[in-house]
């Protein structure tokens, strides 16, 4: 008589963690394959009711996917400068750091709130850096938006271009050194000199370059609220 085929064996309770899940979910995306409940326990070896255990549903799922990224973005920045403008700067390069390294969560994370610990503490580094740099209440208070606003929908955009297919990215990229250059001069003259030095320029050296021109904005609008009546 044929024996059954033997079922698999079950986890031991308690083996399956959030950061367990966590990983679990950044590894199924990052395989561009799409992040539904039943692949992420099929990545943990387990039922999908085992991520249930941990994440009621898909949005606190991605919040947690969100909180992550925040906390690789802490372990990255170290201790506060004592500049603000380095400080910002800091921050700044490494969200899109961490955002680049896992695009396909970090093209949605701008638009998210985590409001977790983590969270609290890069916002809480941000405000302290414009405090301290001078800012008044109200106007650290904006500017602190306006920076992080700016930072996570850049870095988002270039999270979005980097999760598209190595093929599609290799055909945008191309089109500076084929399509650009070969336009009419005299129909378009800017875009026919400045052709060749376009594509050079990388993703993460334009991004810097912007930080920087929004630092000097901050700069700008920090000395006319400091300015005597």
């Amino acid at each position: 008589m044929t024996k059954p085929a033997s079922s698999p064996a079950r986890r031991p309770r308690g083996s399956i963690t959030p950061d367990k899940v966590v990983a679990a979910a950044f590894a199924v995306s990052e395989r561009d394959e799409a992040l539904t409940f039943q692949a992420i326990g099929a990545e943990l070896g387990a039922h999908p009711t085992a991520v249930y255990r941990h994440f009621r549903d898909k949005d606190e799922l991605m919040r947690g996917l969100v909180d992550a990224l925040l906390r690789e973005q802490l372990d990255e920045l170290g201790e506060p400068r004592e500049n603000w403008q380095d400080e910002l700067r800091a921050i700044a390069a490494a969200l899109y750091d961490v955002f680049l390294r896992h695009p396909q969560i970090g093209q949605y994370a701008a638009a998210r709130t985590a409001r977790t610990e983590h969270e609290f503490r890069i916002v809480e580094r941000l405000l302290a850096a414009l405090r301290g740099g001078g800012f008044p209440k109200r106007e650290a208070a904006l500017c602190y938006r306006l920076f992080a606003d700016a930072c996570l929908s850049y870095a988002a955009l270039d999270s979005a271009f980097a999760s598209l297919s190595p093929d599609t990215q290799a055909g945008d990229r191309a089109a500076w050194q084929q399509e650009y250059r070969s336009l009419s001069p005299a129909e378009f003259p800017q875009i026919a000199e400045l052709a060749p030095d376009l594509p050079p320029v990388s993703e993460r050296e334009t991004y810097l370059a912007f930080v920087d021109t929004v630092l000097f904005g901050l700069e700008t609008r920090l000395a006319r609220s400091t300015r005597p009546a």
